[in-house]
């Protein structure tokens, strides 16, 4: 891929970043820069250690990211798929197979341990908190801390929204898995990427009186569910 850089290579498979990736990282980081406490560092008063703490916080969100996607393709090599490579891009990872599973019971467990890997980081972050935060008023007066209510929350977030049973989220693969079980591959992707659709269109009327960025999500969601629908009709000569 013309526009991503490899940077590394792990369990065999490359790692790339896109260059969209590059233009986030500091949005990100400014995002986190001007957020009061307990989501942000507006409140330090060190213009230095408020911009290298936001830039590390959101380094390591992508770090989560990355965990995320390994966890997905140890389970495809496992249950004998292939990963080709994975990618961050600007709104988070993909892991772009090579061979995918044939198995519907095998791709939901595949698809089920990113989440949950997301929802174990961000427990243990905020148990080693809740655990070792020393007793000060404020989490601005232990910014490290902060760091790590920051990302175990967000980790958290990630994980049930990845849940959501819609493509692209790993909620509709499980969904299609579980009507693979079923029906044809081709007709479960047809099912779950129609309530994919359905769930998108519901975001954005709702992200028209709440939040722009809904709106945002749920344009994601729906090219997401069209996208995989079509490629799997493609693969499989039902256009």
């Amino acid at each position: 891929m013309g526009n991503s850089l490899q940077i590394a290579r792990v369990l065999g498979i490359p790692i790339k970043i896109h260059i969209s990736f590059l233009l986030v990282l500091p949005f990100f980081a400014w995002i986190f820069a001007i957020q009061p406490e307990p989501f942000g560092f507006a409140g330090i008063e060190s213009g230095l250690l408020k911009y290298s703490l936001s830039l590390l916080t959101a380094i390591l969100l992508f770090i989560s990211v990355l965990i995320h996607e390994l966890a997905h393709s140890y389970f495809a090599l496992r249950y004998g798929g292939s990963i080709n490579e994975i990618t961050l891009y600007l709104i988070g990872g993909v892991s772009a197979m090579g061979k995918e599973l044939s198995d519907p019971s095998s791709e939901a467990k595949m698809a089920f341990v990113g989440p949950l890997s997301s929802i174990v980081i961000g427990i243990l972050l905020l148990l080693f908190n809740s655990l070792f935060s020393p007793a000060a008023s404020s989490l601005e007066e232990s910014p490290l801390f902060l760091m790590t209510f920051i990302l175990g929350y967000i980790n958290i977030l990630l994980g049930l929204f990845n849940l959501i049973p819609a493509f692209p989220m790993d909620g509709g693969r499980i969904l299609r898995a579980f009507f693979a079980q079923r029906m044809g591959f081709v007709e479960a992707t047809e099912k779950a990427a129609s309530i994919g659709k359905i769930f998108a269109f519901v975001m954005g009327i709702i992200g028209l009186f709440i939040s722009f960025w809904l709106i945002l999500i749920a344009f994601f969601i729906y090219m997401g569910a069209s996208g995989e629908e079509q490629q799997v009709k493609s693969r499989y000569g039902k256009l």
